[in-house]
């Protein structure tokens, strides 16, 4: 009788990956969407106000969200790649293919989470610049 030696993950279960596959897709093109709206929130809030001094750092900021987007795009298409490489883990024989695809998936568990930092960091510096403008613009008005 042979004991398979299992991890805390559960990444020798073909099903989970599958699910973490899945339930990344589904994420980042929900950040896709949800950068569309930062987008059209800075454009609206910062470079509406032509006189703020925030236009430089909106500026900084869209070109941080595309790389950022560019990045999500990315990261879909390796994912997608990855989840249809899963069919090689149905065979139940454990070889170097086996490792290398779990391995794979420990490395886009790692770049997901990287990931998830950035996009945290760029929204709160984002809802930062366009709170900022907005307490300038009503200063503005106040005085007029």
């Amino acid at each position: 009788m042979r004991i398979k030696q299992s991890n805390n993950y559960g990444w020798e279960r073909p099903e989970i990956m599958h699910k973490y596959s899945l339930m990344w897709c589904s994420r980042l093109k929900f950040i896709a969407n949800e950068h569309k709206f930062l987008n059209n929130m800075l454009k609206d809030k910062i470079f509406s106000f032509a006189e703020s001094h925030l236009i430089p750092k909106g500026e900084k900021l869209m070109e941080q969200l595309d790389e950022l987007q560019k990045e999500a795009e990315m990261l879909v298409h390796k994912i997608e790649l990855h989840r249809n490489g899963l069919r090689i883990l149905f065979d139940g024989i454990d070889n170097q293919e086996d490792w290398n695809y779990k391995h794979e998936h420990r490395k886009l568990l790692i770049k997901m989470h990287e990931f998830d930092s950035k996009n945290n960091f760029l929204k709160k510096e984002i809802f930062r610049t366009i709170t900022e403008a907005l307490k300038h613009h009503k200063q503005k008005r106040l005085l007029n």
